[in-house]
């Protein structure tokens, strides 16, 4: 009997490792009395030490004579003691593969936000009834808790122990992933804010295929447009790529469309895109489509990439010195060998495309800071155009005005309101930082509020009544008022009842402004005439003038 006992000993002993690997935790024989004759962890190295709870439980199962099973409330792992005759007790834990489910878990749940972002969508974590515990998506960049809904196509994975891969049942083009990690928790992952994007982007890429403006649509009064669109009208008829810088707002795409449309690609499509929210993941396909296949998510045949929808016609690169590095240098071999090749495929495709680019940057400090290549700006400036901001012709501001507003008023249907002569003044005398743009957006907001026939100062924005009142304010020379400000001692301030003094600047400005308007008066508002007369530019005329009606306006 004990040598019978001895040989399942050995065998059992010797069996240990692969009950270890397939349980994935420590596995030990033990006598009846709970002592532990021989175990293995699931590497198959020796167990050096196995804990009195499992012991324990080989005592119980062998004065019991059946089979015992427990739980570990620490770890949520479980283990089993199994009599196997002549006083040995065969046991097996799987607290080590729970442990390493357990890290795993931890692991993707930190790492939520990196798939997110790599996939170009929603990230989840779900456990084994296919409920969503943990979220991340590529915008936020963090690990949220989950809705606790159940989805179908995780509880499909779980159920099957099968991984789900398919179109998205929620996001319309996007394709979604569920995989089964264990059998208590799966993690999946979409594709659907690269999905929109890509749509967004085809969207405004179809909304930017024609070009509506000419020349016509550029209204000029002064001389701050005149260089500009000489230049533009003489490049026109040439296939030579165009840069034209400018602050945002002077209208580079307006001319953009004008040099299209007067050139002999008008017929042919005009194609923008704005490469400042062009997503990095999505630049190579946008730019140069993808073969079926190429990707997760790419359409059934494919799509052609922007070069391609452009062919025979022009492409606007709007913001180009926010292109990628790694883009620049593939537009670099476009334009030097006229031919694409999209993404995943095996054959490059010519191309005949007219490249204009547009800039709000120096382009020479970009390059300096190594953010733009000088290979490519040089290739594409063969024709450099730069657009004025609107503050350097002011000229032009009263024709915008009248022409937006008549714009505006005939789109909605209302009267074409006219504008105060004070307003006026304020308007041609503010900076327009957002230049024609900012322009045309106070004008609509002026037309939407509806404000009668006639447009006063105090119906335009506070940023710019504010401007002017601040403008009229500053003072050319600091004024001191006696020995006591020359000290540094501290000067009282006027009582509101008090009259205001005029002060030596006060007396300039008034005599300038009689001066002005007699002047203009005598020459019956003929601005040159007048110019000369007074020995000024007619742009510093206009400007003193507008000045004197917006500081007369706030005065009085």
């Amino acid at each position: 009997m004990e040598r019978k006992t001895a040989g399942l000993k050995e065998i059992f002993i010797a069996a240990l490792p692969l009950i270890a690997r397939a349980t994935g935790g420590v596995a030990f024989v033990a006598d009846a009395d709970g002592r532990c004759l021989g175990g293995v962890e699931p590497d198959g190295t020796p167990a050096a030490l196995i804990e009195n709870s499992l012991l324990e439980l080989c005592r119980e199962a062998a004065a019991q004579g059946r089979p015992l099973g427990v739980l570990e409330e620490e770890n949520g792992g479980e283990c089993f003691a199994i009599p196997i005759g002549g006083g040995l007790v065969l046991a097996a834990s799987n607290s080590e593969r729970v442990a390493r489910q357990d890290r795993l878990f931890q692991t993707l749940q930190e790492t939520l936000p990196l798939i997110a972002e790599v996939a170009g969508g929603e990230a989840v974590l779900f456990d084994a009834s296919g409920r969503r515990l943990y979220t991340a998506d590529p915008k936020s960049r963090t690990v949220r808790q989950g809705p606790g809904t159940i989805a179908e196509s995780c509880l499909e994975a779980m159920r099957t122990g099968r991984s789900q891969i398919g179109a998205s049942r929620t996001i319309p083009g996007a394709t979604a992933v569920r995989i089964p990690i264990s059998p208590t928790f799966g993690f999946g992952f979409n594709n659907a804010y690269s999905t929109s994007q890509r749509e967004k982007l085809l969207d405004e890429v179809q909304k930017r295929r024609t070009a509506k403006y000419t020349w016509q649509d550029i209204i000029c009064r002064g001389p701050r447009l005149t260089a500009p669109l000489k230049l533009a009208q003489s490049a026109a008829p040439s296939n030579s790529p165009v840069i034209i810088f400018g602050e945002s707002g002077t209208g580079k795409e307006l001319f953009a469309q004008a040099i299209h449309n007067a050139s002999a690609r008008s017929d042919k499509p005009f194609v923008a895109i704005n490469c400042s929210a062009l997503p990095e993941s999505l630049v190579e396909s946008t730019f140069f489509g993808y073969v079926e296949g190429a990707f997760t998510g790419a359409r059934r045949g494919g799509q052609a990439g922007l070069f391609e929808q452009a062919n025979h016609g022009t492409l606007l690169l709007d913001e180009i010195s926010e292109a990628p590095l790694d883009l620049q240098a593939k537009l670099l071999r476009v334009l030097q060998e006229h031919e694409v090749r999209r993404v995943g495929a095996d054959r490059s495709i010519p191309v005949d495309v007219r490249i204009i680019a547009t800039c709000n940057r120096d382009m020479v400090r970009c390059m300096d800071e190594g953010q733009f290549r000088s290979d490519l700006y040089y290739r594409l400036n063969v024709i450099d155009i730069y657009i004025p901001p609107l503050r350097q012709g002011v000229e032009d501001i009263p024709v915008l005005v009248g022409g937006i507003l008549e714009k505006l008023a005939r789109a909605d249907g209302v009267p074409i309101p006219e504008i105060d002569e004070g307003a006026m003044a304020l308007l041609v005398s503010y900076q327009w930082p957002g230049n024609v743009r900012e322009l045309r957006n106070v004008m609509e907001r002026l037309v939407s509020l509806s404000f009668g026939e006639k447009i006063q100062v105090g119906h335009l924005p506070p940023k710019i009544v504010e401007a002017a009142r601040q403008a009229a304010a500053r003072p050319e020379e600091p004024v001191q008022r006696g020995p006591s400000a020359e000290r540094g001692a501290p000067v009282m301030p006027r009582s509101a009842d008090e009259p205001r003094r005029a002060t030596l600047t006060d007396r300039l400005a008034e005599a300038e402004r009689l001066m002005l308007f007699e002047t203009l008066e005598r020459f019956n508002g003929n601005r040159e005439k007048t110019a000369r007369e007074l020995g000024i530019s007619v742009t510093t005329l206009w400007r003193r003038l507008c000045r004197a009606r917006a500081e007369s306006e706030l005065s009085g």
